[in-house]
């Protein structure tokens, strides 16, 4: 497979000059000069969750608007058009939630993963109204800075089960593009593809201290197209038994925060003007989950409904419906 490695840009360089390397970098950069993603508390969060089924139960039953902890194969629940990984949902609003539905809950406080969570809570602090500014100046709108939510992500792609026949044919993260303002990506090791000039490329491993950049389709919208939202997935990478990745989502929270493409002068309007981000992200939600392996037994009878009377089998389709 071919190999496709972004243009490089620091977090120290100017909002100017990282909103033209965005504006150059056909939807994914490598973000440098960040700090170093700490991987070993990571996987020891991980792998700690995955063999403690009381502490899942509390943190997912502490907080009731989605799944915090996400394994699908293990709960029976995968099949060939899952995801096979583990997931770790964090925000600040989850953790606030779930500390006051579970106040002694001391796995948030000591250990891999208040460290893990330090991580984060600082990254988010000091580097992420950096990379905000940046894509707002490569927007050309303020908008992206009024409503940024944040979202912390850790996935372990574990070992595939010679017993299980899905494993083998599952995908790790299958294709997809984000739906919010812009992502970073950790990754510890090979496996990050993107779809580029018609074809599935490799992106390099990624150095320490640098994260992978890319951007939603609330940002492809807001900037008239000029920024795409990046097709990518995860494969398995030739000698690598585990992978392990951090990922930080910034996207609006509101549901009524408006997805205004800004239109050059020299451009015709790609987006229609009236989008919401509660609209987007609500259309988009049954089809990740489906890819999550965390739809209910309504929501598969729904989304099966929906495909059969508008043929919108992904994400994308639902862009084009209502964009």
């Amino acid at each position: 497979m071919k190999i496709y490695t972004p243009s490089k840009v620091s977090v120290n360089a100017s909002p100017e000059d990282m909103a033209a390397a965005i504006n150059s970098g056909n939807g994914i950069l490598i973000l440098s000069d960040l700090p170093k993603a700490p991987f070993t508390e990571f996987q020891s969060t991980l792998r700690g969750l995955s063999t403690r089924p009381d502490l899942v139960s509390r943190l997912n039953n502490a907080y009731k608007s989605n799944l915090v902890y996400k394994d699908s194969f293990a709960n029976n629940n995968g099949g060939a058009c899952v995801d096979m990984k583990r997931v770790l949902d964090l925000s600040p609003e989850r953790l606030d939630e779930i500390s006051r539905n579970e106040p002694n809950f001391d796995l948030l406080k000591t250990g891999s993963l208040k460290n893990t969570l330090d991580y984060w809570m600082s990254l988010t602090k000091d580097f992420a109204p950096k990379i905000g500014c940046a894509v707002a100046y490569a927007i050309g709108s303020d908008d992206v800075l009024k409503d940024a939510s944040f979202n912390y992500r850790m996935v372990d792609y574990y070992p595939r089960d010679v017993n299980d026949i899905n494993s083998f044919v599952a995908p790790r993260c299958g294709d997809h593009r984000d739906f919010g303002s812009w992502t970073l990506v950790f990754p510890d090791e090979m496996g990050f593809q993107v779809f580029m000039n018609g074809e599935w490329m490799d992106v390099p491993r990624v150095e320490e201290g640098s994260a992978l950049l890319l951007f939603g389709w609330c940002t492809q919208i807001r900037s008239n197209g000029r920024i795409p939202a990046v097709l990518h997935r995860v494969s398995d990478a030739e000698g690598v038994d585990r992978r392990t990745s951090g990922v930080l989502f910034c996207a609006p929270k509101m549901e009524e925060t408006a997805l205004e493409p800004v239109v050059l002068a020299n451009e015709e309007r790609v987006y229609v003007s009236g989008i919401k981000a509660g609209n987007l992200r609500g259309s988009m939600r049954r089809k990740w989950k489906k890819r999550e392996g965390t739809l209910s037994e309504e929501e598969k009878i729904l989304e099966e409904k929906e495909i059969l009377a508008t043929n919108m089998w992904t994400q994308d389709d639902v862009v084009h419906s209502i964009a």
